[in-house]
Order: C-alpha cells, then structure tokens, then sequence
C-alpha cells in the first residue's frame, strides 16, 4: 500500500521530535547554579562584524547545493556575495544590537537518512537538517569570537576535550590516546577503558542548564541573551522528495548540523572530567573514554565500575542519557586474553566487553596490534585501486591524481601516526597497495620496479611518506600546533651549564621505555626521527615551510628499495 507523502513527512517529523521528547521527560528538573562575572577576568561579549569579515565567512563555507527552508544554498549566496555583503552584515550586527535571533534564521529542513536494517522501519533512519544559509554566518562569526575568548591565555576548555577546536583533531586524539595505553601498560599489566554512549547527546541538551554554565566562562548577560534567542523558538520541517511536512517546534537540544552547536555542546560538557580524579578522561565532543592502569583485570573493573557512578549521576543530573547497550569496555594487554565477563557494571548491569572498538576512525584492538584497523584499509583501498584501474586508460593524469588522494590516499594516511607502528610486517599489505597506486596513476605494469616512478616523478617512498606524517606531527607539538597535553611526551633537551652537542641543536628526549612494547610507541619513534633532521629543517618559521624543506630533504635522501 502507498503511502501518502505528506503523511510519510509528517510521520518521520513527529517521529524525530518525540524520539527525543522521550529522554528528556526521563529527567528531573534541572538544578540551575550561576555564577556573577568575574571583572578581573576577559569577559566575553558579542562584537560587531564587518564587510570584510562577511565577505571572508561567506568564502569559507563549503560549496552546496542543498536548498534551505528559503530555497538558497551556498552556492546562490557565494555567487551573489558582492551585492549581499552589505545587507547581512546588517542584519547580523542587528541581530547583536537587539539581543535577537530572527525566527527565519531558526527554521530547519530535514531529510531522513537510511542507515541499515528494514528499511520500513522509521527508527532505522537519521534526521540530517540544513540549516538556513544566512544565520551560517552569524553562527561562524559568533564561533570565531568564542573560540578567541576561551583561549586567552589559560585555555577555559579542559585539556582533554579535542572536538572542533582550533590545533586539535580526531588524530591528536587518537595519538595521545594510544600513547597514553601505551605509557601504561610499559609499567602495568593491563589497562582497562570504558567507551561511553550518550544516547541523542547533541538533541537533549538542556537549555537552562547550558545558558547556567555560560556564566562560568564569563559570559557577559547582553551575549547569554543572544544565545538564549538562538535557542529557543527554533521549528523543523521533513523533505522527502520535494514534499514537506508541517513545522513542529524543536523546545530542546542543540541546532543539529550547526557551526556553533558543537563548541557550546564542549562547553556543556567541560566540567564531566571533574566527577571523578582516579581515571584518565579524554573527549571529543560526545565521544567519551574513561581509562586506567591496573595490577589485574579486576582491579581494573573495580576502579572503573566506582568511577561510573559519578559520571552517571553527572550526565543524569545534565540531561544526558548513558546508552547502556553501546556503552563497552575493552581491556587493553601486551598479550591477548579471552575475557568472557567485564566485570564493569552501570546501574547493576554488567558492561559488554569488546576485543576491538572503532574510536574516532580507527579501530582499536586489545593488543594494540591494529590487525583489524589494517585490514579495513587493506579492503577499502583494494576496492578503490581497482576502480582506479578500470577508469585511469579514460581519464586525465591531472583527474586520476585527485582519485589517487581523495579516494586512496587519504583512507591510507588518516591517523597513520597512530597505527602505522604496529609492525613492519603488519603493514606490508599498506605498502604494497601504495606501491600499486603510483603504478596505476603512472598507467606502468605491476611488475614495474617502484624506484623508477618514485625518482622520476620525485615521490616519496611509503617509509618517507610515513616519516613526512610523523615528523609533521612532531612540528606541530614543538610550536604549538598541538593540544597541550601531547607535550608532555615530546621535550627539548634542557639546557645545562655542560652545554652538550644534543641540547645545542635543540634535539628532543627520547623517551624512556622498559618494555619492547613501550619503546614502539609514537613519541619514542618521533623523537628519533626528529633529532635526525637536520638543524635547518627543524628551525624552519612556518609549518608550509618546514614540509617543504623535508619533502625535498626526504626525497634527495631516498635510497631505491631493491
């Protein structure tokens, strides 16, 4: 039987706003503390944007088609940005002036994405909103302005939450999160570590709570009203296939596919790490990891299953809703262990124990040997290389090197800092599919030597190519390109009376390591690596000159592999 399509939109409409109706009546009323402004500290305050700054805003948001609820899209607004710039700059300005967010700025359309399972099942799909055109560039510009105010000197965000902030990413993530294991279990038997799931994290955002903590970070009451107005009185709408549903309003939760969202999400978010000081904490955005070291298995589920009674009553007590079900945990060994039971409970039930787990891109193992995470790659670039091959006889050299990165490379190079020190032998099936791939580019037969193309067209080797990345990476540590917390592994030599050749060069300490597994660590390789470059490289001002400078380095130093 077809359904009516006004129906259907109208189903999933009321279907995505009660979904998250549900959790938030599972909650008590708020407990709301605020705190008067500190005048001794930088105080946050909304400033006036100009021409410049519009016509810089609109040049950055990425090319789309998608039409808003207005039936613009970026491209229209990109197009037209010379006679627009005056008009939103304005309304924008305006918009600061009287502590306002206009109700056209807060209407979204969303289309309901398939994810898997039965399809006519309504709970299988996801709400994916565009936002309108316009109130993207308030929401930029106010980001801009945050982000300035919470990094003056002493940073306001916690240390340990690296989502969508400026010299943070899901690799830093990754890296030091690994590392950290690592740096534990060089000392420690095992490590144990909870992978938390919030249910709907961004959608249950409570808004009193969040206009409450804003205080905290010396939010003047002119900029908490703007972001009052920004919340509230926001409508939805569903489109499948051109056909609307009615608007319903949207009384909770964060503007989803919003640019600010996600920096006020950390904000509500910052002070979790708080609940409980006997775990290490790290964040992205709602993805969350508790972890400790451990004499045993047991000690480990003990300390964990203690330190998940705050966390709970903190999120319950923020509107956030624990998933029992994907919450996991793994516990992390130099050697694998057929754990059956985790012995970490929430709320009297017991924690499913995982032997791999996909934490921001990579899949992690609980030996760290990455076999899994390896293998995907393997899969996926097996899949794209023989595409390569089919389309490259037809296809530009300039169009086949954009596949080459967009549709090989990059699955390769995401986070290779991070798995890349598995093993030599682990990643051979990597460097074989990367060797392929220049063949193919360079349309030259598989048993062509890989040399000749490297030289000729002054590529680097998939070693170098893995060394550009690490040694990237230690740049950015060094200068101040990296989250704080990752030089706590990467320091200079100290300076001393004795002045030694290693510590007038600016080399880095090697980390000490006990263990075979501990000395394979990332920092331990990337100081190495570092202290092997030569002085002019490592003293290079800027980041596009430092990769510049070791490309050229790497290359001329590469010897043939065969």
């Amino acid at each position: 039987m077809e359904i009516n399509p006004t129906v259907l939109t109208n189903e999933f409409n009321h279907f995505f706003i009660n979904s998250v109706r549900e959790i938030t009546e599972m909650f008590q009323e708020p407990t709301l503390t605020a705190r008067p402004i500190d005048p001794a500290e930088p105080v946050f305050s909304l400033q006036e944007i100009t021409e410049l700054d519009v016509a810089k805003i609109i040049g950055s948001l990425k090319n789309s088609k998608a039409k808003d609820v207005h039936g613009l899209d970026t491209n229209i607004i990109k197009l037209c940005k010379e006679s627009l710039l005056l008009p939103i700059t304005h309304m924008v300005n305006l918009s600061f002036k009287q502590k306002c967010v206009p109700l056209s700025w807060k209407m979204a359309t969303v289309t309901p994405i398939f994810k898997s399972g039965d399809s006519s099942n309504i709970g299988n799909y996801r709400p994916i909103s565009i936002l309108p055109v316009v109130s993207k560039v308030a929401e930029k510009w106010v980001t801009k302005l945050i982000n300035e105010h919470l990094n003056k000197g002493h940073s306001l965000l916690h240390p340990m939450q690296f989502g969508f902030r400026e010299h943070h990413s899901t690799e830093f993530a990754n890296c030091l999160f690994i590392e950290k294991i690592k740096h534990m279990l060089d000392s420690n038997p095992c490590v144990g570590a909870v992978f938390l799931d919030l249910k709907k994290a961004f959608d249950t955002v409570n808004h009193e709570i969040l206009l409450s903590k804003l205080t905290y970070f010396n939010f003047s009451m002119d900029a908490i009203q703007w972001i009052k107005s920004y919340l509230e009185f926001r409508k939805q709408c569903v489109c499948i296939n051109s056909v609307k549903s009615t608007f319903l309003d949207v009384p909770v939760g964060l503007p989803q596919g919003s640019i600010l969202g996600p920096l006020l999400f950390s904000m509500y978010i910052n002070d979790l790490p708080n609940t409980c000081g006997n775990v290490e904490f790290q964040m992205y955005a709602d993805d969350a990891v508790i972890f400790t070291s451990a004499k045993n298995i047991q000690e480990a589920a003990s300390i964990l299953t203690s330190a998940l009674v705050p966390v709970n009553e903190w999120l319950s007590k923020s509107c956030l809703l624990l998933n029992t079900t994907k919450t996991v945990c793994m516990m992390f060994t130099k050697q694998p262990l057929d754990i059956k039971h985790s012995g970490i409970f929430l709320e009297g039930q017991e924690l499913e124990i995982v032997s791999k787990f996909k934490y921001l891109g990579v899949t992690l193992d609980s030996t760290l040997s990455f076999k899994s995470h390896i293998k995907k790659i393997s899969n996926t670039v097996k899949f794209n290389l023989n595409n390569f091959k089919q389309i490259r006889p037809f296809i530009t050299l300039g169009a086949a090197r954009t596949f080459l990165h967009s549709m090989i490379l990059s699955h390769i190079e995401y986070c290779i800092t991070c798995w890349s020190l598995a093993g030599v032998n682990t990643s051979k099936t990597i460097e074989s599919l990367y060797k392929k791939s220049l063949k193919v580019l360079y349309r030259k037969p598989m048993s062509f030597h890989v040399c000749n193309i490297l030289k000729k067209y002054k590529l680097l080797s998939f070693e170098n190519f893995k060394n550009f990345k690490f040694a990237c990476l230690m740049y950015k540590v060094l200068h101040g390109l990296a989250p704080p917390p990752m030089s706590d592994f990467f320091k200079k030599r100290a300076h001393s009376a004795l002045r030694t050749r290693a510590s007038s060069r600016g080399d880095c300490e090697v980390p000490y390591r006990k263990t075979a597994f501990g000395q394979n660590a990332l920092f331990v390789k990337a100081s190495k690596l570092w202290n092997s470059l030569p002085l002019y490289i490592r003293e290079c001002q800027t980041l596009q000159t430092f990769k510049t400078q070791l490309k050229q380095w790497l290359k001329a130093n590469q010897s043939c592999s065969h």
